[in-house]
């Protein structure tokens, strides 16, 4: 237990003798799972409630529009971390509570983007040839904003990453459920104690390199709006 980085052991071992490299690699497949749902479930309930806001009516945007203000007030974070208190959730569960409490500036920047598509030459001409709504999604206002949609994609997955290992590392999560949090936790216990310095730097270079990393692509991407 608590053995130093050597050959054998390139990070070293925990206080349950398990060796830090082989529990990074185990909670990869989790964080890069909850930084792919969460990029995409939040994305497509804010793309689902900006075109309902812009086609369902003036009422029906008013009240989307007045929820969001509302949940906007809020940090999603303390939300957050009530319910995964309540539920000790397991990786299902702490994929759907990040994305429901994640839509709301998705929702934001979809809708003024597809008010702006809305004016667009393409879309005034085939409207007046009659198009009907679901056309006009499919093939001129939807796809012109797979920029913007790559965009907040990457910026929703940045912060799950970010969201799920705060809540590992408060212990609001499965304990049995490998993650990058987890060995943050198991660091932060061994504070005073020598071990604190070859268990912190494993998941903190980790996550660091894939918050990195989808902060490259971002910039790579030129969003239309």
């Amino acid at each position: 237990m608590l053995t130093p980085p050597s050959i054998v052991h390139w990070l070293g071992t925990d206080s349950l003798g398990q060796d830090v490299w082989l529990r990074l690699l185990e909670a990869l497949p989790n964080t890069l799972l909850i930084a792919l749902a969460c990029g995409l479930l939040p994305l497509l309930i804010g793309l689902l409630l900006a075109t309902l806001s812009r086609f369902g009516g003036s009422l029906i945007d008013r009240i989307l529009l007045k929820i969001t203000d509302i949940l906007l007030l809020i940090p999603n974070v303390l939300p957050l971390m009530i319910l995964a208190a309540l539920l000790e959730p397991s990786l299902s569960t702490v994929i759907v509570l990040i994305s429901l409490l994640s839509w709301q500036d998705d929702f934001r920047v979809l809708r003024a983007a597809i008010k702006r598509q809305l004016l667009s030459d393409a879309v005034l001409y085939a409207q007046s040839f009659s198009a009907g709504a679901m056309y006009l999604l499919r093939r001129h206002i939807w796809p012109p904003l797979s920029p913007l949609m790559v965009v907040l994609f990457l910026q929703n997955a940045r912060r799950a990453v970010m969201l799920s290992a705060a809540l590992a590392f408060l212990g609001l999560t499965d304990p049995r459920l490998p993650s990058w949090g987890g060995l943050l936790l198991d660091a932060q216990e061994q504070i005073h104690n020598p071990a604190f310095w070859w268990l912190l730097p494993g998941p903190l270079l980790a996550m660091t390199g894939l918050i990195l990393l989808l902060n490259s692509s971002n910039s790579t991407q030129d969003p239309v709006f």
